[in-house]
């Protein structure tokens, strides 16, 4: 995405982490309560009338797709939910667009009154936390939360800070026991390495190895390889081409979904790293039906059409649940379940790349 899109949220991965221009999608037409209007998507349909009397589930969404900046991104998402929603007849979308996420707590209000069962949305961090404060149904917000300081709130988002924490438990359980972690001092390397040490330090004494790669002294590296039996590139893909062509090429090493684009890089393969079903398992039964995107994306920005689709069987599953913290899902974003606070957990396949899954 544009840089004043990754400015405008830089606390928020999911938007942070599209820095190139999305496609031009066509504007959605005006949507009114009870129906949900949709971007084009390969294989849409209208909704068809469920063929029973069972009671209907009002799923409300908020997204803000007349935003100047965040138009194009929630566009992307609302794109997805519709995809997984043209599965499923016995669900109402009532769709509620946004010009900016200052009106989102106005809107959630609009959302209720038109009989929202459920709420998905809003998409920023801000617009999340405020409309946290509010919830009185069920609410799925698209962002990182702090607090949640309602029992009706999870969160659902694209956290690094998740991946790098299942990199660390990966790594410890393939045994390895001195990972060497290479960060740079961007704020995205900053919350990975971060994350990572929080992972790792929780069930091992000893803390990582590492190195900010802005500052690399070659006899200091050299020390620091000597004692390593892995590292974690705490990286994006440019860092991570560029970092492990200093080390020894048989060291294991592990990365988040940041290294897996549509870029060829040849000095990554054999890294193994952490995605969405969506990308590495496509033929997976969770993600069977569902429309892939009509329009060519990068991977930043079709990460946001699949967080759309689990956000619709998520909603879906909170509305019909006795017990939302059991639900576990299967998702195309990874692994779902809810649990003892509001964050719903994400866990990925593994992949090594260069290898076709």
């Amino acid at each position: 995405m544009a840089a004043s899109v990754a400015a405008a949220q830089s606390p928020g991965y999911i938007i942070q982490q599209n820095q190139q221009p999305l496609q031009q999608l066509a504007k959605p037409a005006t949507p009114t309560a009870g129906g949900s209007a949709s971007l084009p998507v390969a294989g849409h349909a209208p909704l068809k009338a469920a063929a029973d009397n069972k009671p209907r589930l009002h799923l409300g969404l908020m997204l803000p797709v007349d935003a100047p900046q965040l138009g194009e991104a929630a566009q992307v998402v609302k794109a997805g939910f519709d995809a997984a929603a043209q599965q499923d007849s016995s669900i109402d979308v009532i769709f509620m667009p946004m010009a900016d996420e200052t009106s989102a707590v106005e809107r959630y209000r609009q959302l209720l009154k038109a009989g929202a069962n459920v709420v998905v949305g809003p998409l920023t961090r801000d617009g999340a936390a405020s409309v946290a404060a509010q919830a009185t149904v069920p609410t799925l917000v698209l962002n990182t939360l702090s607090r949640a300081p309602a029992d009706k709130v999870w969160s659902l988002s694209l956290s690094v800070e998740q991946e790098a924490r299942q990199i660390a438990r990966q790594m410890r359980d393939d045994g390895y026991k001195a990972p060497l972690v290479l960060y740079s001092s961007d704020a995205l390397s900053t919350r990975l390495h971060a994350a990572f040490g929080e992972g790792w330090n929780t069930r091992h004494a000893l803390p990582p190895l590492e190195m900010n790669i802005a500052n690399v002294d070659v006899t200091q590296l050299s020390a620091l390889l000597a004692r390593a039996d892995s590292v974690f590139l705490a990286l994006d893909a440019k860092a991570a081409e560029s970092s492990r062509s200093r080390l020894v090429p048989n060291l294991p090493a592990y990365a988040t979904s940041l290294i897996n684009t549509r870029q060829p890089a040849t000095a990554l393969d054999g890294v193994r790293f952490v995605d969405m079903p969506w990308f590495l398992m496509p033929d997976h039964p969770d993600a069977a039906g569902i429309a892939r995107p009509a329009t060519a994306m990068n991977t930043a920005t079709e990460r946001l059409y699949a967080l759309g689709i689990d956000a619709f069987r998520l909603g879906k599953a909170l509305g019909q649940s006795r017990n939302p913290a059991t639900i576990r899902l299967g998702g195309v974003t990874g692994q779902l379940q809810t649990g003892k606070d509001w964050n719903i957990q994400r866990e990925l396949p593994v992949g090594i790349h260069g290898v076709v899954q």
